[in-house]
């Protein structure tokens, strides 16, 4: 057997950098729901499966990462008013996967938690979206924007070593803990988060240069975008907007054909991943952008992306074509840790 000496040296000296310093705080607020459940979008879901792929991403690498909190089903579809608790969903759907593989990854690489827990968005059963004359100075009917003040607000978060919020959905629950601090004196608080945000604006992409808000992710609450977008003009808080650079970088740069997804099957994380949302020939995980730019030696880094929620045409483009440069690198680490989550050792 034949081994890339220069290979095996590069993958070490990212996996050594990358554990060498104290990993990111992340916190996920994803419109993820079961995608067993009927709805009427172009899939036949209620919420588009994207997020599976890129939750199943997010777990293959989580020993990259602090995971302080996952929060599912923040969406506003009518039909989430009599499903199921998604959060139990969740915890079978991934989780088991996931404790089933741990051992295996840990293994190999070290640093994976022993278990990574869901919560049920506050706004799941209400579809309730962000009112900008509500002072929202109480959040008891907000328990999952509550959950992540109280996080932020504990001894080790700090400036120097913030919370990512990494939003893939509305920003409903984002701006609904931004008004919280700035109308009950906690701004400092905001200090200890990072907002970065998945396809929330964009010129080239659903966008125009003359409404770059005129995407999805924005429609979805509209209110709740504008509200952050504003503050983050302000500088009240740090907002990294990433734009369509995982669709357009990552999914669409990736390899393609079936044959080279096919070996993500040997694990249970991996079959996740593939079947989460796999169309035109590869997976689309696209929100997985908002945590590979945590990652150094994949592309894109938050120093390339303004942290005051803007996102020029000219930004946008140079970090889509970066990730797509990047974007086999990407998928083959991806592969190589499903491999490793089967208990197949990389060649």
């Amino acid at each position: 057997m034949r081994i890339c000496f220069l290979c095996l040296v590069l993958t070490t000296c990212i996996s050594e950098s990358l554990l060498s310093a104290e990993p990111p705080k992340v916190w996920i607020y994803s419109d993820i729901s079961d995608p067993t459940l009927a709805g009427n979008n172009k899939e036949g879901t209620i919420n588009d499966p994207d997020d599976v792929s890129a939750m199943a991403g997010y777990l293959l690498v989580a020993n990259e990462f602090d995971t302080l909190g996952i929060v599912v089903a923040s969406t506003h579809r009518d039909e989430h008013a009599t499903t199921p608790d998604q959060a139990v969903w969740a915890d079978q759907y991934f989780g088991d996967a996931y404790r089933n593989e741990v051992a295996a990854l840990n293994e190999s690489l070290d640093g994976y938690p022993a278990d990574i827990t869901f919560q049920q968005s506050c706004i799941k059963e209400s579809a309730e979206r962000f009112d900008p004359q509500n002072d929202y100075a109480s959040l008891d009917s907000y328990d999952t924007v509550a959950a992540l003040l109280n996080r932020a607000e504990q001894d080790d978060v700090s400036p120097a070593d913030p919370i990512h919020v990494l939003c893939w959905g509305s920003l409903t629950e984002p701006a609904i803990l931004v008004k919280h601090c700035l109308t009950t004196g906690k701004a400092n608080v905001l200090n200890r988060m990072k907002f970065i945000a998945h396809w929330t604006n964009s010129s080239l992409h659903q966008g125009t240069p003359a409404h770059p808000e005129h995407v999805a992710n924005c429609r979805e609450d509209a209110k709740a975008c504008a509200y952050l977008k504003s503050v983050a003009a302000q500088s009240k808080i740090v907002y990294h907007e990433c734009g369509a650079i995982g669709q357009h970088g990552i999914v669409s740069g990736a390899p393609s054909g079936k044959d080279y997804y096919e070996a993500f099957r040997t694990s249970r994380l991996g079959t996740l991943f593939v079947e989460g949302k796999f169309a035109y020939g590869s997976v689309d995980h696209s929100d997985s952008a908002t945590y590979w730019v945590l990652m150094p030696g994949f592309g894109v880094t938050l120093d390339d992306i303004p942290a005051d929620g803007t996102n020029t045409p000219a930004v946008e483009r140079a970090n889509e074509q970066t990730f797509r440069k990047h974007s086999r690198r990407i998928h083959d680490e991806l592969l190589r840790r499903s491999q490793l989550a089967a208990g197949d050792p990389a060649d």
